[in-house]
């Protein structure tokens, strides 16, 4: 048991590597959503600024207060969400990290296995050919011929 091949436990483990990657490749993609709509929400609020600024009837001015109020929630909101997405992003990079090693790990046993098997068949390879030369060289000896 203890020589028995682990190859298809290594597949499986490396499936699990690449399901964990896409899981944080769409964690990524989420957050960076998070920070286009960000980067968004700040580019129209100095739209907005400006065009508040701009008005000399001061009608814009009204208007951007309640811009102003509903921008401030969704900008905290915007923030909550960032740092969700950058926890979910840390968890998954260690589980990424995690099955990577274990994957690894498997790979080195089996790797290890695999020499320990080479270096049993030729260590019997050996005894074999010396087992052959020693009886030729016995025949050799008595005069027979090989």
């Amino acid at each position: 048991m203890a020589n028995q091949d682990i190859r298809p436990l290594i597949r499986l483990r490396k499936w699990t590597v690449d399901e964990e990657r896409r899981a944080l490749a769409d964690l990524l993609a989420r957050e960076a959503a998070v920070i286009h709509r960000q980067q968004t929400l700040e580019e129209e609020i100095r739209r907005e600024q400006a065009v508040a600024a701009a008005d000399p009837t001061g009608l814009a001015g009204q208007a951007y207060a309640a811009f102003a109020a509903a921008a401030v929630v969704l900008r905290e909101r915007l923030q909550k969400q960032r740092a969700d997405a950058a926890r979910a992003v840390a968890a998954q990079r260690d589980k990424v990290a995690e099955a990577f090693q274990e994957f690894k790990t498997l790979e080195q046993i089996q790797k290890n296995r695999d020499q320990r098997a080479a270096i049993e068949r030729n260590r019997k390879e050996q005894v074999v050919m010396d087992e052959v030369a020693a009886i030729n060289h016995s025949r050799r000896h008595r005069g027979e011929a090989p």
